[in-house]
Formats: C-alpha cells, structure tokens, sequence
C-alpha cells in the first residue's frame, strides 16, 4: 500500500507517515518550542516584548526558524550535489561526445545531444559520492531537479534522508520496492514539500497547459541521458486491503504485457486530461508518484514513457 507518496508492502513502519507534509513539520516545531518554554519558565528572559504584533511575529519565528533552517540545508546539499556533477561534466566528460552528437543528421539536435551526453558524463560521477545512487531526474524548467537513490536492504532509508544519509524532512527521491532502472515500469516516490522542493510541484500537471509546457522528464543513468514524455496526470489514491480499486503502485517492475496494458488503460483513463498518447509494451514507463491533499490518502501521479533518444 502507497503511503504518503510511497508505499507499503512489508513495510508497517511507514503507516504512521501517512499525511507527512508541512504540517506535520510543524507538530515537531511545537514540541520543541513547548520544551524551549519549559527552559525558559525555569531562566526567565530579561527582555520583556510588551507589543502583540512583535510577540506574535516572535512566535513565528520560534515555531517556523527551525524549519526554515532545516529546508535550506536541504536545498543547499542538493545544489551542491548539482554543482558537483557540473564541475564533474566539465573535467570527466568523455573527449568524443561531439562525434557521438555527430552522429544525428540535425545539427542543432546534434548540439543538444552533445550537451545532454556531457550532463550525463558529470552526473554518472556521483556514484563516487553514494554507492545508492542510481540516477539523476530532472524536469526542464521546473523545480524538480534532483539524485535519484535505492538500497534495495532498506528501500524507506531516504524517506527522511538527504544524499549524505543526514536525516532531513524531505528525504531524497527513490525508487519503488520492485522497480530498477531498467525495469518495464519504475516508480520514483517523492514528498509534496509544502514549500515546493522534492516532487512539491509535481501536482502542477493537473492542468493541461503545464503539460503542455512542460511535456518531457530527463532521467539520467549510467553516463546515459533518458527522455521520457508526459502521457498521463492522476489524482488517486491509496486503498485499504478490502477496498476495491486499482493499486498502480502494484505495477512496478519488469511486469507482463497484460499488466502493462491494464496499467496504460487505467492511467489514460483516470488522466485529468487526454495528451493523446498511448504507450506500447516496448516503451518504458516511468511513474512520479507523491501525496495528494484532494481526498483521504490522496496521491498524485505523472506517467511518461520512454521516447527514442538521437
């Protein structure tokens, strides 16, 4: 059962983050704050704030500075992960990306190609850093940017971890129990940061003109770059053992053609609109999937397949 963006299979532990989100941030804030509150009853402060609005503004910055705090470390770990890889590109990338983007018949495809080959070259350099990494995804032009990790011995481990292992309240992205890179279908699991990191704007699909803005996923693998195309956005959710309804995050893996086709069916048919392209068995799927607020265990999925690269 997906819990919160994710999922649980053998995994009980994870019940109890159903709804994480900012919120639940904020039940942390409080109880630190009520802890600082007891320090302070027993050392009374020597300045006194007599004006509400200021005591109220205090407030806030007692209940959100420690977040505030939390989420720009994150940010900052993972632009530095970013910058590592671009400086890996500049040094490591391999002498003949431009004959390899020479081999297209398109010159201003050829350059894209060649750029694209170098971003992957630097990317591809991070598993130095993280034997866990397995992948980089980014959406052009949108905030999603970000290392993709697995260890298949603990697949929650980056639940509340960044990429260093340092626990964080928005983890790193990851793959599904059943999913690799090189599976038929593959999920990714991300939180919907309130403040809008990790896989925070993924639900900006729910309307067609984003997608149709924003039509292709970059997934970068092994020195590889991989583009996908966006063929469905849906609203979904979690079900119970004895409910009815379709569990796509079930459909992971190198799974038969059968369930291929009921997995393309159910996401066409359930996409909050129709992009008109319908996935065969050879195309790979990629799914992004997150928490979604628009009913109880809610959970918000964007599907694209697999295209020919250059």
């Amino acid at each position: 059962m997906a819990i919160c963006g994710f999922y649980l299979r053998e995994f009980p532990s994870l019940v109890f983050l159903h709804g994480y989100s900012e919120r639940s941030t904020l039940t942390e804030g409080e109880r630190a704050d009520g802890r600082r509150k007891e320090e302070t009853e027993k050392k009374p402060m020597v300045v006194q704030i007599r004006n509400p609005g200021v005591r109220r503004s205090v407030l806030r910055l007692r209940l959100y500075g420690g977040d505030y705090l939390a989420a720009k470390k994150e940010a900052d770990a993972f632009d530095s992960l970013s910058k590592l890889a671009a400086d890996y590109a500049e040094e490591k990338a391999p002498a003949d990306l431009t004959e390899s983007a020479g081999e297209t018949t398109d010159q201003e495809k050829a350059a894209e190609w060649a750029e694209l080959l170098k971003e992957a070259a630097g990317y591809a350099a991070l598993k130095n850093e993280n034997p866990d990494y397995v992948g980089w995804i980014r959406i052009p032009d949108t905030r999603i940017d970000y290392p993709v990790v697995d260890r298949e011995s603990d697949p929650e481990y980056y639940l509340h971890r960044v990429f260093d292992g340092s626990k964080s309240f928005g983890g790193t992205p990851f793959l599904g129990e059943a999913s690799g890179v090189d599976t038929k279908c593959l999920i990714i699991y991300g939180h919907n940061m309130k403040n809008g990191s990790i896989f925070g704007t993924l639900d900006s699909y729910k309307k067609a003109d984003y997608w149709k803005e924003h039509p292709l996923v970059r997934f970068y693998v092994d020195g590889e770059p991989r583009t996908y195309e966006v063929f469905a956005a849906v609203e979904t959710q979690v079900l119970y053992e004895d409910e009815d309804g379709f569990r796509y995050y079930r459909y992971d893996g190198d799974i038969p053609e059968e369930e291929y086709d009921e997995l393309v069916n159910w996401l066409r048919g359930h996409s909050d609109y129709d992009t008109e392209i319908v996935p065969e068995y050879e195309d790979q799927i990629l799914m992004l999937s997150t928490c979604s607020y628009h009913t109880k265990n809610g959970r918000f999925v964007v599907a694209a397949r697999r295209v020919a690269e250059p």
